[in-house]
């Protein structure tokens, strides 16, 4: 039996592709990671307007979501980014980051930054 994603399902993964993007862009502002993430930002506008993406857009994203995990977002990376989220008090950023980059539920999430955030204030 085969499994089709919804169009919800879609654009939340495009918008993680996205996300992944914007982090490395922070970073480098490099040109290509400028293009790679207006490309993205269009998929998902053509996603929410009911066009589909086809087969070479979808083999693209795949690309794109390779070279960001393994080049973009390192543990260290995220982690720092992370620590100054909380460092700043800004906390809830820093849970939206943990769940986009692990794709994992809001308690989980929550949980891991709680524990951080104890850690980096010397509680634990």
């Amino acid at each position: 039996m085969k499994s089709y994603m919804t169009q919800e399902l879609l654009i939340e993964r495009f918008q993680s592709l996205r996300f992944r993007i914007s982090f490395v862009t922070k970073h480098t502002q490099e040109l290509e990671e400028l293009n790679d993430m207006k490309w993205t930002k269009r998929i998902i506008e053509d996603c929410e307007g009911g066009i589909v993406p086809d087969g070479g857009e979808l083999r693209y994203a795949n690309r794109l979501w390779k070279k960001y995990s393994d080049n973009g977002i390192t543990i260290d990376t995220q982690w720092n980014y992370i620590d100054s989220c909380l460092k700043d008090n800004r906390k809830i950023e820093a849970i939206k980051t943990y769940r986009k980059l692990h794709g994992c539920d809001l308690k989980e999430a929550k949980d891991v930054i709680d524990a951080r955030d104890m850690q980096l204030k010397g509680v634990i």
